[in-house]
């Protein structure tokens, strides 16, 4: 199948929805952080208090991606994510009139449960949309992301600089949301079973996969490489000021280099992706890349180090492998994508609650360590994608027209460990 044949779809209206609304997430993942002192001051509270509401965002994943993955697979793509639309839209219009922090909070779980509707519904929408190029089209979600956390923290510099009330950054994602849902009600959705005769050009299963171990490898490294890219994004500015030495409006920049990082990486894979590498590859290569910055980071922090250490963070750890974990989590589980996409998205929101209080926390004693616990979530998700790597190559046979990078010398030993394995 031709690459342009494997990027056609009826469904453009529908695909130009998910990503926009993926766009708007990013924007809506670091508002709380990025107008911390702001909202710092309009509370009465401190950092480790908006920590707390920022975790609330974590708790509404928590609470609801399990739910949201069996009312996908039921009733729909289409309805799951015009829900989580709603609710973004009471995120952006609520906060900037919450009378008190409860009530914030009440409007960061919003948001969580809106990003787990987004989750189940537009991830596997996107692999329904395009079967044959599902690594390429989940990446691009991250594309998205990117952009709107590439341009937003600009837009809060600019406002700080000039004395602008920083509502007006936060009520304009909102009305933009009002458009969305316009469109996604002309939009109109594909089926959820695989055509036959494009499932014959993907990879078959040779051996029935392991719920215990890449199952489990699989979710561990999404907890970590969330982690891994969550805490940079809400404590790299508070890092680079106090450890850098860096004034505020220029911190508060080290995340627009961050999403410029993690838009080249998107790019690079999705081009690679299509018939270069396969997506276990970009994953373990991407998280031991982020292991390595991180602790460079918490060894040498200066204004450059931390600049050049957000790039690259952004570049490897938030440049979609937590995307691709999904696809080739669901590769394994072709059968229940959207209950995959829930387990796996849920255990990022378990992390998205527990970090910013573990976060929190550290940052009375010295935000140096929070920087040196994002070094061991990225160490995690370069073992656990080296896990899913090896078994994937165990589990799959390759198709003669789709070898890719390096994978017949794979393909080659798993081959033999499986006759060796058949033979005792």
């Amino acid at each position: 199948m031709s690459q342009n044949k494997a990027f056609s779809t009826p469904f453009i209206l529908a695909v130009i929805c998910i990503y926009l609304s993926y766009f708007l997430h990013g924007i809506s993942v670091i508002t709380l952080a990025q107008n911390m002192t702001s909202l710092a001051a309009k509370f009465s509270t401190n950092n480790a208090g908006i920590a707390y509401l920022i975790s609330g965002i974590g708790l509404g994943r928590l609470v609801s991606i399990l739910f949201f993955g069996v009312i996908s697979d039921k009733f729909g793509r289409r309805a799951v994510i015009l829900l989580g639309v709603v609710l973004y839209m009471l995120f952006f219009f609520g906060i900037p009139s919450s009378p008190n922090l409860m009530v914030a909070f009440v409007l960061a779980v919003c948001v969580g449960v809106a990003n787990s509707a987004l989750d189940t519904g537009g991830y596997p929408a996107l692999m329904e949309c395009f079967p044959t190029a599902s690594g390429s089209a989940v990446i691009l979600v991250k594309a998205m992301v990117s952009f709107g956390q590439m341009l937003y923290p600009m837009i809060v510099s600019y406002m700080l600089l000039n004395d602008i009330w920083y509502g007006y950054s936060v009520i304009i994602p909102g009305v933009l949301f009002v458009l969305i849902t316009l469109m996604l009600l002309k939009s109109r959705f594909p089926g959820q079973q695989v055509d036959a005769s494009v499932a014959k050009a993907l990879p078959q299963m040779n051996s029935k996969p392991l719920p215990w171990l890449e199952g489990i490898a699989s979710v561990l490294f999404g907890v970590a490489a969330f982690s891994t890219f969550y805490v940079i994004v809400v404590w790299m500015p508070k890092y680079a000021m106090a450890f850098a030495g860096m004034a505020e409006a220029d911190a508060l920049k080290t995340i627009s280099y961050y999403s410029m990082g993690s838009l080249l990486c998107v790019f690079i894979f999705a081009a690679l992706l299509k018939t270069k590498v396969r997506p276990v590859w970009a994953n373990v290569f991407n998280a031991g890349l982020a292991a390595i910055t991180a602790a460079v980071i918490y060894l040498f922090p200066s204004p450059l180090v931390c600049n050049a250490g957000a790039f690259v963070i952004g570049f490897s750890a938030a440049g979609g492998i937590l995307q691709l974990g999904v696809s080739v989590m669901s590769e394994f589980f072709p059968k229940s994508k959207a209950k995959v996409t829930s387990v796996y998205m849920m255990m990022g929101g378990l992390a998205n609650f527990i970090i910013p209080l573990i976060t929190g926390y550290l940052s009375n004693i010295g935000l140096q360590y929070i920087i040196l616990l994002d070094f061991f979530f990225a160490l995690l998700a370069f073992l656990t994608a080296a896990i899913v790597f090896v078994r994937y190559y165990r589990v799959f046979n390759i198709p003669k027209n789709d070898v890719r990078f390096g994978e017949r010398y794979f393909q080659k030993t798993a081959s033999v460990h499986d006759k060796y394995s058949r033979s005792l």
